[in-house]
């Protein structure tokens, strides 16, 4: 509570606040750098009770840190503007239970992580409506199966309408060459030794590259999830598991897109 007083000096730490940070800390802050969660802990709560001062704190960050992403997802600039608005009105407007969506933060991941969560779900639904619906086949639909337990079933609908966004975040995340390597090697299906013709390196050196990037897609596709699903520790793992398992066909849908 301290360190995120000290970060919004013109917060007044009400009871709400107070209550907000009691509520979510002992989880947030255990696996996670106290400091930063305690910091964005303190500015969703104030957010949620309605403090000003930390709404003006929120909206002067809000397009700097949004608009960087719905570029890379190919969003038009002239929609960009709307999205802005859509994600502080999903962040901040309260649904028919009266709560506001930054009220379900729980500190288990970055603020900034949570919020361009939003962003990335609001921006594929605009461009959805722009392009028609995905196809029915699309992997990353996480379309039940007969032999799922009833866990499962639950888990998978609970995640179908985020993976596609945590996997947009994450290919625009990286680097130029990445995604080159992996569209050369899922869409044109070119091999590691094509690959290392191709770019003048070791076929190791290409291996690695592309599992460099598999890699870091999964983390982020994991740290999505985890921002935008507060998912339990176990129901994670599980979310995970079932991403890796269909990574290869989800990617080659994600890239032609």
């Amino acid at each position: 509570m301290a360190d995120g007083a000290r970060a919004y000096a013109a917060v007044v730490p009400t009871d709400a606040i107070r209550a907000f940070v009691t509520a979510r800390a002992g989880a947030a802050l255990a696996a996670h750098d106290p400091t930063a969660r305690a910091v964005d802990l303190y500015l969703a709560g104030a957010c949620a009770s309605g403090d000003t001062a930390a709404i003006a704190e929120l909206d002067a960050g809000l397009p700097a840190l949004v608009r960087p992403l719905l570029a890379r997802l190919g969003l038009p600039f002239s929609d960009v503007d709307e999205i802005v608005q859509r994600v502080r009105i999903a962040l901040l407007s309260p649904n028919d239970a009266g709560d506001v969506g930054i009220a379900r933060y729980s500190g288990r991941g970055d603020l900034r992580a949570y919020i361009r969560a939003i962003a990335a779900k609001l921006a594929l639904k605009r461009r959805e409506r722009e392009r028609g619906p995905p196809a029915s086949d699309d992997p990353l639909e996480l379309v039940p199966d007969a032999n799922d337990s009833p866990a499962m079933r639950v888990l998978k609908d609970r995640c179908r309408g985020d993976l596609r966004a945590a996997f947009a975040v994450a290919l625009g995340e990286l680097e130029p060459r990445e995604r080159t390597l992996l569209r050369q090697h899922y869409l044109d299906g070119l091999g590691i030794d094509a690959l290392a013709q191709l770019h003048r390196a070791h076929r190791a050196t290409c291996a690695r590259w592309i599992e460099t990037a598999r890699t870091k897609i999964l983390r982020r596709v994991k740290s999505h999830l985890r921002d935008a699903l507060d998912l339990p520790p176990a129901e994670l793992d599980s979310a995970i598991v079932l991403v890796q398992s269909q990574l290869d066909l989800s990617l080659s849908r994600q890239l032609a897109d």
